[in-house]
């Protein structure tokens, strides 16, 4: 049976999912999570977790999945020897050097590999399998057919996103929130872009009026779970850890009884705050539809109609119940208005009278937003039956034993039984003072008695007793480890270095063609096996991979791994290293402390030199998208004939797609980091040039400029009004 994966941004939250019928739940533990927003678990919550969950025969999995900067590093690993020592089952990772150290060094923790990682083909999971990673967290633009054919050809467990809110970008590959905000998606910290408006510009003049264009639906697949269930899935993922405790129960049980009985109707699912809903790429939904361009905020769920005023009261007719307490919108003139209900005043049937401060017009839409009726407390249905032998005698303690998981565990007081000199202790007043287990994953289903008659103990004693066996219960459901001796062994790599190369990426012929007349070797055009998309055989001695299956497929050539590994500290490039990457593209996030960082640490651990490229010119790619924000336009085929931009009140992005139907968003603005090449040069041996849209004679231009450059030219180059300097003189956060 398909495990079903919850979310927890806090304790109420992760017990709530427990006791509503998940399987298992994945939180963070308050650092190096991808929810660096959420409440997140202390140690000692988490630890208080780890026993109700393994005492239910349940997991818990933590998010480690930011990627990591140099000075953080030891830190993280640190933390990931706490979580592991604590008794985590599994970590949830995204930067490769915790993903390698955890399968390394950490036996008996499952290494998932968050999608964060952009796992997405087949390639990519005989890698991590290859690796001896547990689990792949598969991208949410995966089909049920991929799905399919990924489960049938590899034995790595999959895990697929079932409900919830969905990045318009996939996972790991948008940088829109950190260049603009600094506040970095890769490290959890998502200043949400997508959900602001934007007007689509096709050829400088508008193609509509302004919209979300990049306001992605709510998945929901409660209509398929079958179909998810018979395709392989090992975990079904319902998003939500910013999410209140009122939304994981629904969510929860909800989705537990679908798995259970496919005839079930999940109806609570329209009562929770969501947005518009849909089947997500996993079920083929229209590239140009999965957006809701109208609308950003969640609808909720609707309930009536404003249809006038008294006074200073709002007469509204309700469709479904409204209490007080609930919190509702109502939307007035396209605009959104949110009240808290703290007065019902009853007016006919189907008409109630609310204070609302604002003159609202007739017909308005109310939608309920938080039902403040859902009840999150939790009765017996999934606890464990605890079945309990009591015995003692005059003079002695008093025992407490029971069988949990084959195994006995005992409990005794340290008060001494006596004989009653008046009333007897009797069956009632034992199971009255030993049911009382609600801060447990238990409830008690019977004693048996094996006291003899005539005897006393207090009530201090029963509890004393009851509470020695749950210590002993506790202590063994923890799961504690003890952590091995780290394996520290170092092998070396030793490539030489090259002399200072100029490398370039291109995407059309004309470009290709000007690169070659610049006299630039190494091209990254036809070679590239790109970071979505069908990995093609490459005929050519070396390979830029976009993603962890190149590693895998072109294991016969010169890899160049590119900016989408995310790589910002050493030991990734290090790992990436033993794995066969020649040559490691930093990411777009490093600044040029980091890039010192980076390569001064790899020298002191390492003791040799990284191989390193960095994108020194080029658009930024800022998302990159299964959706079109052009196709509900009948744009398809024509959207590399035109110009198209999404533009804010700030600034304007760039839309061009690949050939594959893959959208990307680039800066306008390309990042030209010309004249900070003499800082650059003790770090890096190998600059490269991106270009996307740019025409043969801005490539020519900018190839001789650096040539320039790197001849000792002292002329400045950089345009601080149309070019940017991108992350170098800034930290992400």
């Amino acid at each position: 049976m398909i495990e079903l994966l919850s979310p927890a941004g806090d304790l109420e939250s992760a017990k709530v999912a427990l006791y509503n019928g998940c399987d298992a739940i994945y939180c963070a533990a308050q650092k190096f999570g991808a929810r660096a927003y959420a409440k997140n678990l202390t140690l000692d919550e988490l630890k208080e977790l780890l026993i109700l969950a393994h005492s239910l025969n349940k997991k818990i999995y933590v998010t480690v999945n930011t990627i990591i900067k140099e000075n953080e590093l030891d830190d993280c690993i640190n933390f990931v020897n706490e979580l592991y020592k604590l008794g985590v089952d599994g970590l949830i990772l995204a930067d490769f050097a915790l993903i390698t150290y955890v399968i390394n060094n950490l036996p008996g923790m499952e290494a998932h590999i968050s999608t964060q990682a952009g796992a997405k083909c087949l390639e990519d999971a005989y890698f991590f399998e290859k690796l001896g990673a547990k689990r792949l967290v598969l991208a949410r633009e995966n089909t049920i057919d991929e799905i399919k054919e990924i489960k049938n050809k590899t034995n790595i467990e999959l895990e697929i996103f079932g409900h919830g809110a969905l990045c318009v970008s996939y996972s790991g590959g948008c940088l829109m929130s950190s260049l603009l905000t600094l506040r970095s998606g890769n490290r959890g910290r998502c200043s949400q872009n997508c959900r602001r408006e934007y007007t689509l510009l096709k050829n400088g003049e508008p193609m509509d009026k302004k919209g979300y264009f990049l306001s992605m639906r709510d998945l929901n697949t409660s209509d398929n779970i079958k179909k998810i269930i018979d395709a392989g899935a090992n975990s079904l993922k319902l998003e939500g850890r910013m999410k209140n405790p009122e939304y994981v129960k629904i969510i929860t049980s909800e989705y537990r009884n679908k798995i259970d009985d496919y005839k079930y109707e999940p109806t609570s699912l329209n009562k929770i705050f969501h947005r518009n809903y849909t089947n997500g790429f996993i079920f083929n939904e229209d590239k140009g539809k999965i957006v809701d361009i109208s609308k950003r905020n969640n609808e909720g769920e609707l309930i009536g109609y404003v249809k006038g005023k008294k006074d200073n009261l709002t007469l509204v007719e309700l469709i479904k119940p409204l209490n007080i307490n609930d919190r509702i919108k109502i939307i007035n003139n396209n605009e959104d208005y949110y009240f808290n209900v703290d007065e019902i005043i009853k007016a006919d049937k189907n008409h109630v009278y609310l204070n609302i401060y604002k003159n609202m017009n007739n017909n308005s839409k109310i939608y309920k937003m938080i039902d403040s009726t859902i009840d999150i407390s939790y009765d017996d249905k999934f606890k464990r039956p605890l079945i309990l032998d009591i015995y003692g005698k005059i003079n002695d303690k008093l025992i407490i034993k029971t069988i949990l998981d084959n195994k006995e565990f005992i409990g005794s007081s340290t008060q001494i039984i006596q004989e009653a000199k008046s009333k007897p202790i009797d069956d009632d007043t034992l199971f009255r003072q030993l049911k009382k287990l609600n801060d447990t994953s238990f409830y008690l289903k019977a004693i048996n008695n094996r006291l003899p008659n005539n005897i006393f103990i207090t009530i201090a004693g029963i509890n004393e007793a009851r509470r020695d066996l749950f210590n002993n219960i506790n202590s063994y459901m923890q799961h504690e480890r003890k952590l091995n001796n780290i394996d520290q062994n170092i092998e070396k790599t030793n490539y030489d270095l090259d002399d200072i190369t100029i490398t370039a990426f291109c995407k059309t012929e004309e470009q290709y063609k000007a690169l070659k007349d610049s006299g630039i070797n190494i091209v990254y055009y036809k070679n590239y096996a790109p970071y979505v998309g069908k990995l093609k055989d490459i005929d050519d001695k070396y390979a830029l991979i976009g993603n962890y299956g190149g590693i895998y497929k072109y294991n016969d050539k010169e890899l160049i791994s590119d900016y989408s590994f995310n790589v910002i500290n050493s030991k990734a490039v290090y790992e990436l290293h033993k794995q066969g990457v020649k040559y490691v593209t930093l990411s777009y996030e490093a600044s040029f402390k980091s890039i010192k960082d980076i390569v001064n640490q790899y020298k002191l651990k390492y003791g040799d030199n990284p191989n390193l490229e960095l994108i020194t010119y080029g658009k930024q790619n800022l998302m990159t998208l299964k959706y079109c924000p052009l196709r509900r336009y009948g744009e398809c085929g024509k959207c590399n004939q035109n110009s198209y931009k999404l533009k804010d009140e700030i600034a304007s992005f760039e839309i061009y797609h690949d050939d594959n139907c893959i959208t990307h968003i680039i800066n306008e603005k390309p990042l030209n980091l010309i004249d900070e090449l003499d800082l650059l040069l003790p770090y890096v041996n190998r600059f490269r040039l991106q270009f996307t849209n740019e025409s043969y004679d801005e490539v020519i231009k900018i190839v001789n400029q650096y040539k320039e450059k790197l001849n000792g030219s002292n002329k400045k180059y950089f345009d601080s009004e149309k070019q940017t300097r991108g992350y170098f003189k800034r930290e992400i956060l």
